[in-house]
């Protein structure tokens, strides 16, 4: 009897073995990507969740939108996103400060999304000597923007004045009461300021290897979730080319999901130079735009004392997923 029940026991937990064994493992949560309003590339994100193509690619994914640039940051610095739309100079920050983190996909760079404006009697960078000029922030990619452009027309830092106005509009009022001669300024802003009369003398299409927009990914959710990561980009990259063709329907999406009315959206997009799967495989290669610029971002920051630690570059600069699309079977 006693033997029996042996048996009925090593039965049991033998059937308990193979159940949990042939049971499917649970499903992973979705990638949860921060994503702000404002950058209409970024936007591709909601063209592809509406055309299916997350789906299509194999992915869950789960899009938090935020107001503006800086909101869109903070679910990913606190680890409440997985992946942000982000400029490339703040991944290398980030990095830095002990948010691991991988460029994996470049968006595009700003051309004429970002400009310095001055006063309608000013020509050129070069006569920005002893004027005064608003940064957005110190230490800050705007930072580098203004004197990297004024250094490149003989305006080194220290020989002109600077004003942080954090709010593109007040830049437009300070220009207009005088309190500054020229000013870095975007989005709608730099359309009203360029139809009152105020001159574009410097863009960041100049040092666009310092302007790079993208994808940064957590480390982890990189090494983790790897063929997850891939289908995201594909379903990026597919959304993106989607977009660059129907740019009508594909505005009309972001702007729906964004609340910006399409024709702002519109401005913008005419204003950046948004990267095919080419360039964004040439972009990732070693030597290639983001090595060049990251490492003179990471030297501005040193210089500032800013950074805790130096980034490095081989590591930040993940391109392994543009490069598999092309070869995948």
């Amino acid at each position: 009897m006693k033997i029996r029940k042996c048996r009925l026991m090593w039965l049991e937990v033998l059937l308990v073995f193979l159940v949990s064994c042939s049971s499917p493992p649970p499903p992973s949560p979705p990638l949860r990507i921060a994503i702000q309003s404002v950058w209409p590339t970024f936007g591709a994100a909601f063209i592809a969740q509406d055309k299916g193509l997350f789906a299509k690619y194999g992915v869950q994914v789960t899009l938090i939108p935020a107001p503006g640039y800086v909101e869109s940051l903070k679910p990913y610095k606190e680890g409440k996103a997985d992946a942000t739309f982000i400029m490339f100079s703040d991944t290398l920050m980030l990095d830095a400060e002990g948010v691991p983190s991988r460029l994996v996909y470049a968006t595009d760079y700003s051309d004429t999304g970002d400009i310095i404006v001055s006063s309608p009697y000013l020509n050129s960078l070069s006569e920005l000597k002893g004027k005064k000029v608003s940064i957005d922030g110190f230490n800050t990619f705007s930072h580098l923007l203004v004197l990297k452009l004024l250094k490149m027309n003989g305006v080194n830092e220290g020989e002109f004045q600077i004003a942080n106005i954090n709010d593109p509009f007040k830049v437009l009022e300070a220009l207009e009461y005088g309190e500054i001669q020229a000013g870095h300024i975007y989005g709608l802003a730099a359309t009203q300021a360029l139809a009152k009369g105020y001159k574009m003398i410097g863009k960041a299409g100049d040092i666009r290897h310092l302007m790079i927009d993208g994808l940064a990914v957590n480390a982890e959710v990189v090494k983790t979730r790897r063929q997850e990561v891939q289908g995201l980009i594909n379903a990026l990259v597919e959304a993106m080319d989607w977009l660059t063709r129907s740019p009508e329907e594909g505005l009309e999406i972001v702007a729906k999901h964004t609340n910006i009315l399409k024709a702002e959206l519109e401005t913008t997009f005419k204003r950046v130079h948004v990267f095919t799967l080419a360039e964004n495989q040439e972009v990732f290669k070693t030597g290639g735009p983001l090595f060049e610029g990251g490492k003179e971002i990471i030297d501005f920051f040193y210089q500032k004392g800013v950074l805790v630690k130096i980034p490095d570059l081989n590591t930040v600069i993940d391109g392994q997923f543009v490069a598999a699309i092309g070869k995948q079977p």
